[in-house]
């Protein structure tokens, strides 16, 4: 694990934004936006799919690791976590949800 000085002071991690950071909330959306089959997830603990758009860990879990928050940041939408899970941080990300108004109009 990093470590860092502020280690302590970063009691969550808060992760808004598109597919380089959605853990997973897209596989309870009606989108055709999704990444919950292989090959991703591959090098992902377990070697399953998470609905993560890389094959392993995404860079908001790495922050979180390296603040000493938690190893990976769980999908807000993701059933198998409860409020107790969301205290030290949670994705509200969605794929397709960038920058650019054409990619939501086109999906």
């Amino acid at each position: 694990m990093v470590t860092c000085k502020t280690r302590n002071h970063v009691p969550a991690v808060i992760v808004f934004g598109d597919s380089t950071v959605d853990s997973g909330n897209n596989n309870k959306i009606a989108t055709l936006l999704k990444s919950n089959f292989k090959p991703y997830g591959r090098n992902f603990e377990g070697g399953r799919p998470t609905g993560r758009f890389c094959n392993g860990r995404l860079p908001s879990d790495f922050i979180a690791e390296a603040f000493g928050v938690k190893k990976n940041i769980p999908a807000y939408l993701d059933p198998a976590y409860t409020i107790d899970d969301f205290v030290t941080g949670v994705c509200f990300a969605s794929a397709g949800t960038g920058y650019d108004n054409a990619t939501s109009h086109l999906l």
